[in-house]
């Protein structure tokens, strides 16, 4: 099962920190629109970060991106019709995000609506 974590981001949003079955000290985060929040939950937790999951384009999703990939030398993945401020690899609906060395393996689905671009993962 996965452990799901909430990250408090802004006053009113939060993030999520996946902690990865297949490798106990490390994480994916969903969506970081604060690099900080996510940074203070991984030293808390004694976690390396190893992967970013991105659904849309919007500040307050991808605001962080940028810092935490740099600094842990994380790979971005997000939605194929939308820009992130990072470099990222490119999904859409139909799409397998395969993390095998982490345990994790997530299906992509192309959710329209908030944003053209938007994607899930489940």
């Amino acid at each position: 099962m996965l452990e799901v974590s909430p990250v408090r981001a802004f006053s009113d949003n939060y993030l999520w920190l996946i902690r990865a079955p297949g490798d106990r000290a490390s994480a994916v985060v969903v969506d970081p629109g604060e690099a900080r929040p996510v940074e203070i939950a991984l030293e808390q937790k004694g976690l390396q970060l190893r992967a970013i999951l991105v659904t849309h384009h919007h500040p307050d999703h991808v605001g962080g991106a940028r810092a935490l990939a740099d600094r842990y030398s994380a790979d971005v993945f997000g939605p194929a019709r939308e820009k992130l401020p990072c470099e990222f690899r490119p999904l859409e609906g139909g799409a397998v995000v395969s993390l095998a060395d982490l345990g994790l393996e997530f299906d992509v689905m192309n959710v329209p609506g908030h944003t053209l671009g938007h994607i899930a993962y489940h």
